[in-house]
């Protein structure tokens, strides 16, 4: 009689466990699985008529799921018409769009002159460039920086809000 009173107090006991862990409350953790990929070491060239337009390496290319877009770890992107280089710790990369934008810090250079900007979005087909946040502009000779840029393929920069220039002898 007592180890029928022991095995219903022990079922009692396990049903009552289980009850208490299922009270319809959700898990905190988020254990959705995604079909993200990724690539290393990836490369897009983009060429016309035959002729480099401007090449993207980065170390590593997340493709989210659903996304026609890539998010870049450890960018150059290099515009040789415009004797160009640009340099970005994380950016993302539109494939429908053709654009390419970033928000932690950006380093361009050319052959006279050197761009640090806080952000960047590129319109790869046009090459226009533009920023928002505080950029800098050195040349030889002289120093430009201020709030907001546009640049063009002509290599047309401008300086919206808040200039400040030095100029070198």
């Amino acid at each position: 009689m007592k180890k029928a009173v022991l095995i219903g107090l022990v079922c009692v006991f396990l049903v009552s466990i289980f009850f208490l862990f299922r009270t319809g409350k959700e898990s905190p953790v988020d254990l959705r699985v995604t079909g993200s990929s990724f690539l290393e070491d990836i490369r897009i060239l983009q060429k016309k008529k035959g002729m480099t337009v401007w090449t993207l390496t980065a170390e590593k290319a997340d493709f989210p799921e659903g996304e026609d877009k890539a998010e870049l770890h450890a960018i150059s992107l290099a515009l040789p018409e415009n004797n160009l280089m640009l340099h970005a710790d994380k950016g993302t990369y539109n494939f429908s769009e053709k654009s390419f934008t970033t928000d932690t810090l950006v380093e361009a250079r050319a052959e006279n002159y050197r761009i640090t900007a806080d952000s960047l979005d590129l319109d790869v087909v046009s090459s226009a460039i533009q920023t928002e946040g505080r950029v800098r502009l050195e040349g030889k000779g002289f120093s430009v920086e201020g709030q907001g840029m546009e640049a063009d393929k002509e290599q047309r920069v401008r300086i919206l809000n808040d200039v400040k220039a030095i100029f070198h002898n």
